[in-house]
C-alpha cells in the first residue's frame, strides 16, 4: 500500500486494530512468574508470532476518551500526525502567559507515583519553545529520546537542544550543552537550563537511544543496557519525560519496560498487557505494534535472566583478584559467572543462518557460521565471487559497527578478504596469532623483501614495519583500474603466541593488542581476525570493551561485554579458559594504569 507522503509507516496510526477487533471481549491475561517468562515467550513466537499478535489484539486501540484540545484548530498545527491526540484528562496543561496551554504530551503512572512519566511527541519546529516551557515548569530533569531526527527520508524530530557550548533561547529558558558522551547504541547529553526571569538554573540529562533501526524494532540485550544506564546515573525524585515521533509506540515500549522492570523486581511477576492497557488510559496507542509488545517480552527476559551490574573500579578489583587466582574455592566463583553467561547465551536455528547455506552450501557445515542478521557482506563485484564472506559486525562500546570479525582467508579466498578491507574501509587488523605461523598470510602480506603481493585486481604494496610490544606493518592496498586512492591499512600482530592459561597467566600480548587499537582513532571497523573467526576474537573485542567503558564512565561490567558479543556470534569467549584470560587482562590494566598514576604524582 502507497503511503501519503506525510505519513510515516513506522508511527502509522491506524484508525482500527491492525491485528483484529478481539478487546471488545475485554479477555484477562493473567501474570506471568519470571520463571515462566521464556516458556511464554516460546509458546507466543510458534507459527510466526501467531501468540504475540492475538494478545496485542486484544488490547483496547484507537481513540478512548476526548481529545478536544487537540482538535482545536488552534493547536492542530502543533501535532505532529493528523490523527495522534492527547487524552483530556491526563493532558500536560502549560502555564504560559501567551494563553496558550496546549502540548501534545499526557502524564503516565508508575509504580513509584502517579504522573511518574510524561510521554510526548517529538518536538516540531513550531512547538520547541512549548516543549522546554513543559521541561522546566514540570521539573523535569531527565529526557529519554527514543527516535533519531531523521530516519531514511523522513524528519522524526526538531533538534531541540544547541551543538557544544552554545547556547540557545527556547522563549524563557536558555540552554546550553556541556557535555556529550557517545556510546554504540545511545547518546548521552547534558544540558544546562537557565530560566532568564528567576536566575534559576538547572541540569537536563537527555539519554538519547539511536539505533532503534527505521521501521523495525531494537536488540532487545541493547535496550537493556540503555535502561540499565538511565536508570542507574538517573534521579527518580522528578519525572521522565520520554519522546519518540508520534510518542506513543517506541515511547509506550520504553515506558512499559522500565516500569515492568520495577514490578518484576518486587513482585516476581509481570503482566505485560494490563500495564500497556493502563498506559492507554492516559495516552492512545501506547504500544503501537505488536513487534513493539513483543519486544517488551523479549527485553524483560533478557533483564531477569541476568541483571546489568556495572560496578566501580575497585569493587571489580576486589572480586577479579580473588577470581584470578589458583584456589579452588575462588575459582568456583569464576566458574558459575562462566556457566551462568553460557546458560543464557543465544541458541540460534538453521533458520538464522539461511543466507550463508544458500551461498556455501555444506562448505562451512562444521565450521563457525555468520548469522544472517549480523554478516557482513562485499559490495564489490567481481567476476566469479560472490558477495559472502565469513565475517559477522560486533559493537565496540562507543561504536556499533566497531568491529569485523573473521578468520584468517584460504589461498583462494585471500581476495575476498582484501575486498572486505575495501568495501567496509576497515583501515586496522588486529590478528589474534604471529602471522608467520598463518601459512595463508603470505597470500596476501607482503613482506620487506617481497616488497609486494597481487591478488587480482588488488595489489598490496609493503610500506613499512615496526615492532614494539606487538608487530605493527602498515601496507597500502591497490584497485586496479579504479580511481580511488591506495587503501592504507596497519596489520597489528603479537610477537608470540597468546595463551589462554598458564601460571600466571599472562595478559601483556592482548594488552598490547588493545592499546594499539585503541591508539588509532577510527570511525571505521576494526578487522578482529583469527583461525576461525572465533578464538580469542572475544577475548580482544570484550577487553577493548571494558577498557573503554572504564576510560568513558570509571565502570566496569566484563560479563554485559561478553554477553552483547554472544549475541553476535555464540562462540566469542566460549570457553572458561578465554573468560578469565579477559579478567585477568582487565584487572592487570587497572593494575598498571593505577601504578603509572601513581608513579606520575610522586
Amino acid at each position: 500500500m502507497e503511503l501519503p507522503a506525510d505519513v510515516d509507516e513506522d508511527e502509522l496510526i491506524h484508525s482500527e486494530n491492525p491485528y483484529g477487533d478481539f478487546y471488545a471481549n475485554e479477555a484477562t491475561i493473567r501474570d506471568i512468574p519470571l520463571n515462566q517468562l521464556e516458556s511464554v515467550i516460546v509458546e507466543n513466537r510458534m507459527n510466526e508470532d501467531e501468540g504475540f499478535q492475538k494478545e496485542y489484539a486484544t488490547l483496547p486501540y484507537g481513540e478512548q476518551y476526548k481529545c478536544d484540545a487537540g482538535k482545536m484548530d488552534k493547536n492542530i498545527v502543533k501535532n505532529r500526525f493528523k490523527t495522534t491526540f492527547p487524552y483530556d484528562h491526563s493532558r500536560v496543561i502549560l502555564r504560559t502567559e501567551s494563553g496558550s496551554d496546549y502540548i501534545n504530551a499526557n502524564y503516565i503512572d508508575g509504580t513509584e507515583r502517579d504522573k511518574q512519566y510524561i510521554a510526548a511527541q517529538g518536538p516540531k519546529q513550531n512547538t520547541v519553545i512549548d516543549f522546554w516551557t513543559m521541561i522546566w515548569q514540570e521539573r523535569v530533569t531527565t529526557i529519554v529520546m527514543l527516535t533519531n531526527l531523521k530516519e531514511g527520508m523522513k524528519t522524526k524530530c526538531t533538534q531541540y537542544w544547541p551543538a557544544a557550548n552554545r547556547h540557545i533561547n527556547y522563549g524563557s529558558v536558555s540552554v546550553k550543552l556541556t557535555d556529550e558522551k557517545v556510546y554504540a547504541f545511545y547518546i548521552i547529553r547534558k544540558l544546562s537550563v537557565n530560566h532568564k526571569e528567576t536566575i534559576e538554573s538547572r541540569v537536563v540529562t537527555q539519554y538519547h537511544y539511536t539505533s532503534w533501526p527505521d521501521h523495525g524494532t531494537p536488540d532487545p540485550l541493547c535496550l537493556v543496557v540503555f535502561l540499565d544506564h538511565v536508570t542507574r546515573t538517573n534521579q527518580r525524585n522528578s519525572q521522565t519525560v520520554v519522546h519518540c515521533s508520534a510518542g506513543i509506540g517506541r515511547t509506550g515500549t520504553y515506558i512499559a519496560l522500565d516500569v515492568l522492570n520495577q514490578i518484576g523486581r518486587k513482585t516476581g511477576k509481570v503482566n505485560v498487557a494490563e500495564y500497556v492497557k493502563k498506559m492507554r488510559e492516559n495516552r492512545m496507542n501506547m504500544v503501537q505494534t505488536y513487534e513493539q509488545y513483543m519486544t517488551i517480552f523479549l527485553a524483560l527476559n533478557e533483564i531477569f535472566k541476568s541483571q546489568v551490574n556495572s560496578t566501580t573500579i575497585d569493587e571489580f578489583t576486589k572480586k577479579a583478584e580473588a577470581m584470578v587466582t589458583d584456589k579452588p574455592a575462588n575459582q568456583s566463583t569464576l566458574r558459575k559467572e562462566f556457566q551462568l553467561l553460557m546458560k543464557i547465551r543465544p541458541t540460534y536455528s538453521d533458520a538464522d543462518f539461511k543466507l550463508v547455506k544458500e551461498s556455501c552450501g555444506d562448505i562451512y557445515f562444521n565450521g563457525i557460521l555468520p548469522l544472517d542478521k549480523y554478516s557482513v557482506h562485499l559490495s564489490s563485484a567481481l567476476p566469479k565471487r560472490g558477495n559472502f564472506i565469513n565475517a559477522i559486525i560486533t559493537p565496540s562500546y562507543t561504536n556499533n559497527k566497531g568491529f569485523i570479525v573473521t578468520q584468517y582467508p584460504t589461498v583462494k579466498d585471500a581476495v575476498d578478504f582484501l575486498r572486505l578491507l575495501n568495501d567496509h574501509e576497515s583501515d586496522i587488523v588486529i590478528c589474534m596469532d604471529p602471522l608467520f605461523k598463518v601459512d595463508s598470510s603470505k597470500v596476501w602480506l607482503p613482506s620487506p623483501s617481497s616488497s609486494s603481493k597481487t591478488n587480482s585486481p588488488f595489489t598490496v604494496h609493503f610500506q613499512s614495519n615496526s615492532e614494539t610490544d606487538v608487530n605493527i606493518t602498515i601496507v597500502h592496498i591497490l584497485q586496479k583500474n579504479s580511481e580511488e586512492e591506495a587503501h592504507p591499512v596497519t596489520i597489528v600482530e603479537p610477537k608470540v603466541s597468546i595463551k589462554t592459561s598458564g601460571t600466571p597467566l599472562d595478559t601483556s600480548q592482548l594488552r598490547s593488542l588493545v592499546s594499539a587499537a585503541l591508539g588509532v582513532e577510527k570511525e571505521n571497523p576494526i578487522t578482529v581476525i583469527s583461525s576461525d573467526g572465533a578464538s580469542l576474537c572475544g577475548a580482544f573485542c570484550a577487553l577493548h570493551n571494558v577498557i573503554q567503558q572504564i576510560n568513558m564512565d570509571d565502570s566496569v561490567d566484563v560479563f554485559t561485554a561478553v554477553r552483547q558479543l554472544q549475541v553476535r556470534r555464540p562462540e566469542l569467549c566460549s570457553n572458561l579458559d578465554e573468560y578469565r584470560l579477559v579478567i585477568k587482562a582487565v584487572y592487570d590494566h587497572v593494575l598498571s594504569t593505577t601504578e603509572n598514576i601513581y608513579c606520575n604524582q610522586r
